[in-house]
């Protein structure tokens, strides 16, 4: 019997079109017409974040609309996405016009994905977030509106599913991202239980200089909900990997290799193994 999870997990695609469709003709998807599907039944599955910083994300929303609604692909929102969506309610007038037409085909879709053998989330897989937004629709202009507010438990939990969770970062020395850029706070391995941990072995991805002598405080690690290692699988983007850190850790993959800075759109090719591979991560260049 044929695995019925078997799926092409794509990361940040951050409008490079050009990018992805190479991407999905490695993954060895065909043309057909004005859309692709794969020969052995595999299937997409798009982490978030399909728009802003690269060329086309006209394109890049007008070619997977097209993938999903023909049945070739499911799409989860990203923050990108999300918070397009919060201006389309709370704004008259959307920055960018064009996006308009693509409004609510992105409302339509979800926060998150739960298949048989696998999970999916634009950044972090926090059970009591997962809890309170289960059978909420971004389609609902009151969820949308409690969204913008803050601190409830529907703006706190679309925050951490959607952006994952910080720590407060020491004052001194000056920490720094990969593209130096100063950072008050940091994002963690949330799937850990980073108690006790220097912040160096807690940051995900590490920043400089090097923070082996700083603990997160207890305060800013209360909302950590460690993944279990006997959980599902979960894929996510969001973090802007460099190509040396590993992009599997146990039973958490994430896809987001930062197209528009590394220049290169990652996937996992997916067939229901409970032991991930290395193997199976794939990355291409335009």
């Amino acid at each position: 019997m044929k695995n019925r999870d078997t799926y092409d997990v794509i990361g940040d695609v951050h409008g490079h079109l050009d990018h992805l469709i190479r991407m999905i003709e490695i993954l060895g998807y065909d043309r057909e017409g004005k859309t692709y599907s794969h020969p052995d039944g595999r299937k997409m599955i798009f982490v978030g974040d399909l728009i802003n910083r690269g060329p086309d994300s006209l394109g890049v929303l007008r070619f997977v609309r097209g993938l999903h609604e023909n049945g070739n692909a499911h799409v989860c929102l990203g923050n990108h996405e999300f918070r397009l969506i919060q201006q389309s309610v709370a704004q008259p007038t959307l920055p960018s016009s064009e996006l308009k037409p693509f409004v609510g085909w992105l409302r339509s879709l979800p926060l998150f994905l739960e298949m048989t053998t696998f999970r999916v989330v634009h950044a972090a897989w926090h059970f009591s977030s997962i809890n309170v937004l289960r059978g909420i629709l971004a389609s609902e202009d009151r969820f949308i509106i409690h969204t913008l507010e803050k601190d409830n438990a529907l703006s706190l939990a679309t925050k951490r599913v959607l952006t994952g969770i910080k720590v407060r970062l020491p004052e001194k020395p000056v920490v720094r991202d990969r593209f130096g850029i100063p950072r008050s706070k940091g994002h963690v391995k949330w799937w850990e239980n980073l108690r006790d941990k220097p912040l160096d072995d807690c940051l995900f991805p590490p920043m400089k200089p090097s923070l082996m002598d700083a603990v997160p405080s207890p305060e800013d690690l209360k909302p950590l909900e460690a993944y279990g290692v006997k959980e599902k699988v979960v894929f996510i983007g969001h973090y802007c990997l460099p190509m040396q850190i590993p992009k599997i850790n146990n039973n958490v993959v994430c896809v987001d290799g930062c197209v528009s800075y590394d220049e290169k759109l990652w996937a996992y090719r997916f067939s229901g193994e409970t032991v991930l591979s290395a193997q199976n991560l794939i990355f291409c260049e335009s």
